[in-house]
């Protein structure tokens, strides 16, 4: 692989940040999802929501799921699941596949929140451990098959992730992942985020501000926590208004130049921070993936279409024609034959591996 490009100079909000509300730098799990309350709020498909034919998400994941059973090979005993966050796609795998024993790695607070889902759904074959991806807590060529769904570009060396990916699957072991491939519609593009969060059972308020560039690929992900009631509660439900009527990018509000969602919100709720965090990950593409998955001892890897994006297109088809109303239980038959027949297609949206 070739040494990476330096990384470019602060941008005016970054220096700002830095003057009045200095981060610590932490890694994402303990900067981003320990005080996540709930994965997608709380309407994870399957998980926490029964299925809707009238939803497009609901197709897309419907399809991953069986693309993912798909990919764990004939007689696989262990899976391992880099991510679930709370519970996906490890649960609705392990319901699956019965046979197998699916088991979730992630940081404490997710692990807590799996370990719960499952007890709800009453999975007895779904177990959930808390670790890092690059020191994986396993020995080695213990499982059959690892899935991963937009968790391994949240390492800081990702190239220490695939090697130890390798290291724990045994040979002939399957790789499935799903990842954000890096094709930026700019070089740069800035976007702030106004969510809840919560903390040791206690409510709180976040502000985000998301640097994304295209060379070098990173990520640099600013946090501030702040207080759900008094001046800061305030400062953020103005925000959220302001942000309301932003264009949006990557799901997220695009800060745009002289918005008042940027250096001036910032300045106004950094008296108020309970805390303040910096995560940067560097990015990739799926040639970049393909080629470090060769490198970390994978025999085999190649790219692949995203089966959840042509069933997601499907269902939004059948949706506007309002046949998707009149599947009833048939659909996850119907998303899982979309899910197994579109997701060994040549593409560059996943990637599958052997060992």
């Amino acid at each position: 692989m070739s040494d990476p490009t330096p990384e470019p100079p602060l941008t005016a909000l970054e220096q700002r940040w830095h003057e009045v509300a200095p981060p610590v730098s932490l890694d994402s799990a303990r900067a981003m999802y320990e005080w996540m309350p709930k994965q997608r709020g709380g309407q994870l498909p399957w998980v926490d929501v029964p299925y809707d034919p009238q939803r497009e998400q609901h197709w897309s994941d419907a399809a991953r799921v069986a693309d993912y059973v798909a990919h764990i090979p004939v007689g696989a005993r262990w899976v391992l699941d880099v991510g679930p966050g709370d519970g996906w796609p490890a649960l609705p795998v392990a319901y699956a596949r019965p046979e197998v024993v699916v088991v979730g790695l992630d940081s404490p607070r997710r692990v807590a929140t799996c370990e719960a889902n499952a007890r709800r759904l009453g999975i007895p074959n779904a177990r959930f451990v808390a670790g890092d991806a690059d020191a994986l807590p396993f020995g080695d060529a213990a499982f059959d098959a690892v899935l991963a769904s937009y968790s391994l570009e949240e390492a800081a060396e990702p190239e220490a992730v695939l090697r130890e990916l390798a290291r724990v699957l045994r040979p002939g072991g399957a790789l499935r992942a799903a990842y954000q491939d890096w094709r930026l519609p700019a070089p740069e593009v800035e976007t702030v985020l106004l969510p809840d969060g919560e903390r040791r059972g206690e409510r709180v308020l976040l502000y985000s501000y998301v640097r994304r560039i295209a060379d070098p690929a990173l990520e640099r992900r600013y946090i501030l926590a702040l207080p759900s009631e008094g001046p800061a509660a305030s400062l953020h439900t103005d925000g959220l208004v302001a942000a309301s009527a932003a264009p949006r990018a990557f799901g997220e509000t695009l800060l745009e130049a002289g918005s008042p969602l940027g250096a001036p919100l910032l300045e106004r709720l950094a008296p108020h921070a309970l805390a303040s965090m910096c995560v940067e990950m560097r990015r990739w593409t799926t040639a970049w993936l393909v080629e470090a998955l060769h490198e970390a001892g994978f025999r085999e890897a190649r790219g692949t279409v995203h089966p959840g994006d042509l069933a997601r297109r499907a269902g939004r088809e059948l949706i506007a024609g309002a046949t998707a109303e009149h599947l009833g239980g048939s659909f996850e038959a119907v998303a899982g034959a979309l899910g197994r027949a579109t997701g060994r297609l040549d593409g560059d949206a996943m990637v599958e591996a052997v060992r």
